[in-house]
């Protein structure tokens, strides 16, 4: 009993001391050396009671956000590819590689295609074999008893890793060769491994821009500027157009998060556990795909035509000031141009005649002066206001502003009532603002201002101008985003700001008009005339006004070295249109030419305008119950109830109620109804009910009449011959 006792007070001291050890040793590391099991240490690399602690960085990032044209097409996404690099001194497994060595370059021809596989045997397998042998040599070198030549080779074969060049697999010019998450998995499984090196082949993750329409409206969407652009983690900078103005919005989230390695064991830590990164939210701007493309092929056509150095063309919705086409493209070399700066809103012009609109606007306002007040004009004419303005008389404008307001300083008052000073807050990253003179000593400075020079306007702005006088004298910000939408599914709605409710009087907002449509029909708009006015001018008969009413401005651009005006102009035509309601206000600027505004750019605002009311109507017309029914599809050959199917999606419906039958289905033009008949498919009339079916369909009904099928030719049954038991079935698109 007694040695029992014994034996358990001693088992008690024995596990009372390793208690007490136990705890010490706890507390010693709690209090020493928690900061090292937590990664908290200043160096790399620390070692502690023979363990190597290490620590490295990494970030988890979202997904930026995307931006999308008004009908949600998507226009330009932010997305991430690989640079590819394959290392012979990393490849792991020798034996692995060996094996699996033709399927990773079949993954590599996959991503540069323009590389034969013989190319690529002799890059990676001869690479790779020259590497391992002189490596094989080192290694054994290495195991030496002589300590010095051990040394050396050691040394050696740190050099022999710079020897063997990386060689780069990706090259990332087309989307056709980029490296993508599939392809990087697929060389993963091919090689799996902890490491970052599979098969040799290591990665460097970065951002692209892929735009879905590729130079449309590029310039003003956005682009990146990736700053010492060599890894993903370099400064990246967005500094241009929508993407730039909004980058807080669609920027995702970068975590950076701690990875804390004890003798190259990866221990987690409690701080990683919830790390979700934010995505960024997604932009709906205002521009409309199809009158984009409208008025993108109208400026490139006449640009090519007149070899002019860069061109914009803007087309804005006049009630709610939306942008719904923006395009500026520039000469990048002959007979190229595209879109690479944002001349719209980040170039400031004198815009020259154009801005005759405003002098026209404050010379009314006056009270002193109308469109019948006589004005002395060049060469000594005497001609009417409207006269002056129609034939754009830099001097009948300036004698007419002259009456209006003696002193300048007035003139220049009369045009801020207008607002021509205020901010418009253009959304897209460092938009110009106007440079307007307020006080001068020198006449020549009012007669210039008067016929747009000595002042700077973005383009944007001189379409805003124009816009306010279509909208009735209200003078709205042209807007290119309507629609955000935030990660957690708030939807912001963005509506044009008012900056003045009315420039000017209805009575003057009258007179203008009428002023803008002469100069489409008597001045120097001739060429924005359209084909229906043209007509109405050979037919008397028909009352008609033309469809664009607008300005053209023509001014020499300033010399800087020279410290003169020299022959060569920026050309251009504002307007808006339809004249009687008008729907958009369209600016055409074509920039270092020979060429005046009327001649040039006029017949562009013309082209634009004559399709996009085109489209309209269109539009408009197939959504009436009469357009809806001439868009029906007929059809030749079909089951009414796969029928029914299909046109109760589109909006149609048929009289046939037998969902069994086989039928046919068009259009009664005179009824405007879609009639459905009964296909009779027989043995003894298959070859004449068959024509227009599916060969799917014919070779149903056909094998059911136990016949072998033949098929011959893409698309329908046009013809069937039968032959025994076999039937050749001919089709023809």
């Amino acid at each position: 009993m007694k040695n029992r006792t014994l034996r358990a007070l001693l088992i008690y001291l024995i596990i009372l001391s390793i208690g007490i050890i136990a705890t010490v040793r706890m507390v010693s590391l709690v209090v020493t050396k928690a900061d090292y099991y937590r990664g908290n240490f200043d160096t790399s690399k620390v070692v502690v009671d023979n363990r190597l602690f290490s620590v490295n960085y990494i970030y988890k990032t979202g997904v930026r956000g995307n931006i999308y044209s008004d009908e949600n097409d998507l226009m330009l996404s932010t997305i991430y590819i690989y640079d590819l690099y394959w290392f012979p001194s990393e490849v792991g497994d020798s034996a692995k590689f060996m094996q699996n060595v033709d399927s990773l370059i079949s993954i590599f021809m996959q991503i540069n295609p323009r590389i034969s596989r013989e190319t690529y045997d002799n890059m990676i397998k001869k690479t790779y074999r020259e590497y391992r042998r002189e490596y094989r040599k080192l290694l054994s070198q290495t195991k030496s008893e002589d300590k010095e030549v051990q040394i050396a080779a050691k040394n050696a074969m740190q050099e022999l890793k710079k020897q063997f060049k990386i060689i780069k697999i990706s090259l990332p010019l087309r989307a056709s060769e980029w490296v993508t998450q599939e392809h990087w998995d697929n060389i993963c499984s091919l090689f799996p491994s902890k490491t970052n090196s599979h098969g040799g082949c290591k990665v460097d993750k970065r951002l692209i821009h892929n735009n879905v329409y590729k130079n449309s409206a590029a310039a003003t969407i956005g682009y990146l500027n990736i700053q010492q652009s060599k890894k993903f983690t370099d400064s990246i900078v967005y500094d241009k157009g929508i993407e730039g103005y909004y980058d807080h919005l669609l920027a995702e989230e970068r975590i950076f998060y701690k990875r804390l390695y004890v003798n190259k064991v990866l221990v987690p830590l409690r701080e990683n556990r919830k790390i979700n990164p934010r995505n960024g939210a997604d932009i709906t701007t205002t521009i409309n795909i199809d009158i984009q493309r409208i008025t993108e092929s109208a400026l490139m056509d006449q640009l090519l035509s007149v070899n002019a150095a860069w061109g914009t063309a803007i087309v804005m919705e006049v009630k709610t000031g939306e942008i719904k086409a923006i395009s500026n493209l520039t000469r990048t070399r002959e007979g190229v141009y595209e879109e690479t700066v944002d001349h719209a809103t980040r170039e400031s012009y004198e815009p020259g005649s154009t801005f005759k609109l405003i002098t026209l606007i404050a010379a009314l306002e006056s009270g002193n002066v109308d469109t019948s007040t006589m004005v002395k004009c060049e060469k000594n004419n005497l001609f009417s206001l409207q006269r002056a303005f129609e034939i754009s008389d830099n001097k009948g404008l300036y004698n007419a502003a002259k009456i209006a307001y003696p002193n300048f300083y007035d003139f220049f008052t009369a045009m801020m009532k207008m607002s021509l000073q205020k901010d418009l807050e253009i959304e897209v990253a460092k938009a110009q603002q106007p440079v307007l003179r307020s006080i001068t000593q020198k006449e020549i400075d009012y007669v210039n201002v008067t016929c747009g020079y000595s002042i700077k306007v973005p383009p944007i702005y001189m379409l805003a101008y124009y816009n306010a006088i279509a909208n009735d004298g209200k003078y709205i910000q042209p807007i290119l985003v309507k629609k955000i939408r935030y990660p957690n599914n708030k939807v912001e709605e963005k509506k044009a700001k008012v900056i003045n409710p009315r420039i000017c009087s209805q009575s003057t907002i009258k007179k203008v008009k009428a002023c803008l449509e002469s100069v489409v029909m008597h001045g120097t708009g001739k060429r924005a005339r359209d084909e229906n006015y043209k007509a109405s001018l050979r037919d008397t008969s028909l009352k008609v006004k033309p469809l664009i009413a607008g300005k053209t401005g023509t001014a020499f651009l300033y010399d800087e070295k020279a410290r003169q005006y020299s022959e060569i102009k920026n050309s251009s035509f504002i307007g808006y249109f339809p004249s009687e309601a008008p729907k958009y206000t369209c600016l055409v600027l074509i920039s270092q030419t020979t060429f005046d505004g009327g001649y040039i750019s006029a017949p562009v605002c013309r082209e634009i305008a004559e399709k996009i009311v085109n489209r309209d109507n269109e539009i408009a017309w197939s959504r009436t119950q009469k357009g809806l029914m001439s868009n029906a599809p007929s059809v030749r050959f079909a089951k009414a109830e796969d029928v029914e199917n299909i046109y109760t999606v589109l909006g149609y419906t048929t009289d046939y109620k037998v969902k069994k039958d086989w039928i046919q289905v068009k259009l009664l033009e005179d009824e405007g109804v879609l009639s459905a008949k009964k296909r009779n498919v027989k043995k003894e009339n298959i070859t004449t009910q068959l024509i227009g079916a599916t060969i799917k369909d014919a070779v149903f009904l056909l094998e059911k009449l136990e016949y072998r099928v033949v098929p011959k030719g893409v698309g329908k049954v046009s013809r069937i011959t039968l032959v025994d038991k076999t039937a050749y079935v001919e089709l023809k698109n």
